[in-house]
């Protein structure tokens, strides 16, 4: 009868035990940031070069597999457009995100990995700089900051690393589609065009994120 009781209460134990370390992790806030590399695709790849940037993110898990969040960051891509002996341009072109994201985070054994996917989804400021010199009339300069606010969104995928009871590393796959760009702008004499009037990004990023 001992050995009994003294079976079932180790049985116990160890199903609490099990259930403490499957529900760490739920109804938790994470703050983070992650540096990111995004690959330029369509026709703003054959405009600008793959970029680099950062985000900040806050994340709540509501339960053990449901997690809400807002992001936001800073991403840079220098142009692919050389300049020759008439023209001579130095184009920039940003972008800031403004997402709301839901992710599913797959349930695993004690949570130190924790898979996730989930989409993203809200708008995007893109902020382009077009600068010209351009010496058929003279080396006149012209300067051109197209700014627009578009819907946009993507999926993600990713992996939760428990690094300690505090911090996680988080490594994420996602894509960014941005729905409308303002492409045209004119000078005194022409109308020109930037090449591309929507992003279609891919890529990754690297990042930590304190839970409390």
């Amino acid at each position: 009868m001992k050995k009994i009781f003294a079976v079932v209460t180790l049985l116990f134990s160890l199903v609490s035990i099990a259930e403490a370390q499957y529900r760490r992790g739920a109804q938790q806030f994470l703050l983070g940031a992650n540096g990111a590399y995004s690959v330029t695709t369509g026709d703003f790849g054959k405009i600008a070069k793959n970029g680099i940037g950062a985000n900040l993110s806050a994340r709540y898990l509501i339960n053990e597999v449901i997690g809400l969040g807002f992001e936001t960051g800073y991403h840079n891509f220098k142009s692919k457009i050389g300049s020759n002996t008439e023209v001579l341009q130095d184009n920039k072109y940003r972008l800031v995100p403004l997402l709301l994201e839901a992710t599913f985070y797959i349930p695993t054994w004690d949570r130190s990995l924790l898979p996730y996917l989930g989409v993203h989804f809200g708008g995007y400021m893109s902020l382009i700089s077009v600068s010209k010199q351009d010496h058929f009339y003279g080396w006149e300069s012209m300067e051109k900051k197209l700014n627009s606010f578009s819907p946009g969104g993507g999926p993600h995928a990713g992996l939760l690393i428990e690094l300690n009871e505090f911090i996680k590393l988080d490594l994420r796959l996602r894509g960014d589609y941005v729905a409308s760009i303002e492409a045209d702008y004119s000078d005194d004499y022409n109308t020109y065009n930037t090449g591309f009037d929507k992003i279609l990004n891919f890529g990754g990023s690297i990042g930590l994120l304190y839970t409390f």
